[in-house]
């Protein structure tokens, strides 16, 4: 009896994990954005670490105008990448890099991001968007 209620709690448990995680589908795979801007608030939580910016008016580019949600990777993975719970606060300057969502509404999906001391923090082992070859707006 122990046992299938063992299993029955692992079950639940990868199913939950499972269905907490969702695809980056939502975000435009071909296209890559730079976003010029400030911390408002630094979110290192599971499922994904976000980090939401204000892109002021006057942006190099001003389709990145506004306040946008940047989605990262889990605590997990960001830790193992350079990433701590304090890596950013509010008000902290910040170049992020990485794919907009498919629908036009203000969120990313990250590919790095460089601190302003020039530390290049990436989303995960996937390193084929780096500051050597981002691509130019």
């Amino acid at each position: 009896m122990k046992r299938k209620w063992v299993a029955a709690l692992l079950a639940l448990g990868v199913a939950s994990a499972a269905w907490a995680h969702h695809s980056f589908a939502m975000f435009d795979q071909n296209q890559v954005w730079t976003w010029e801007g400030q911390v408002v608030e630094y979110r290192w939580r599971q499922p994904h670490v976000h980090i939401i910016m204000l892109v002021p008016e006057g942006a190099k580019d001003p389709r990145t105008v506004g306040t946008w949600d940047v989605e990262s990777s889990g605590p997990n993975i960001g830790s193992r990448q350079g990433w701590a719970k304090d890596t950013f606060k509010p008000g902290d300057k910040i170049i992020v890099v990485g794919n907009p969502k498919t629908d036009g509404t203000k969120g990313l999906s990250l590919k790095y991001a460089k601190t302003v001391d020039g530390r290049v923090l990436y989303h995960d082992v996937d390193r084929k968007v780096t500051p050597e070859n981002t691509p130019q707006q």
